[in-house]
Parts: C-alpha cells; structure tokens; sequence
C-alpha cells in the first residue's frame, strides 16, 4: 500500500502553468439522480475516454454517455431489461 502525500494541486497547477476543470460523481448524479455513485463513476470514466476535444466535456457527453451506459428506468439493474 503506497504512503498518502500531501499534495497541492493547486500549486502544482499553478507551477506548470495548467489548469484542469474537475467534474464529479455529483454532477453526473445531478444530471441522473437515479444513478448511484459506482454508476455515476463509470458514467464519468466513459465521458474521460470519449470526449472530443474541440466540444469538451460538457452536461450534455454527461447525458448522452449515462442515458447510453444506463437507459432511463434500467439503471436500478445495471442496465439490463
């Protein structure tokens, strides 16, 4: 198991003059509330891996990406019918 370090990321940005727009299970959970939180994480593990560049990651990839990993009214079985 790896020690935890104390790590500001801010500064860390800040260093290397980047920036980085941080986006939540929360948020995808705002978007579907019925998601839960390992659903929410898989939809925002998805979104990292599709999204286009010149678009962004944005609520709607959030909505596109839940409602195809999880269609309304499934999501309480993963999915599946």
């Amino acid at each position: 198991m790896t020690q935890p370090t104390d790590i500001d990321i801010h500064q860390l940005l800040c260093e290397r003059r980047q920036v980085a727009i941080v986006w939540s299970s929360e948020d995808v959970q705002s978007v579907r509330p019925d998601l839960d939180d390992d659903q929410a994480w898989q939809v925002l593990q998805r979104c990292c891996r599709v999204h286009d560049c010149s678009v962004g990651f944005n609520w709607l990839l959030i909505e596109y990406v839940a409602d195809d990993l999880y269609p309304k009214g499934q999501s309480e079985n993963g999915g599946r019918p």
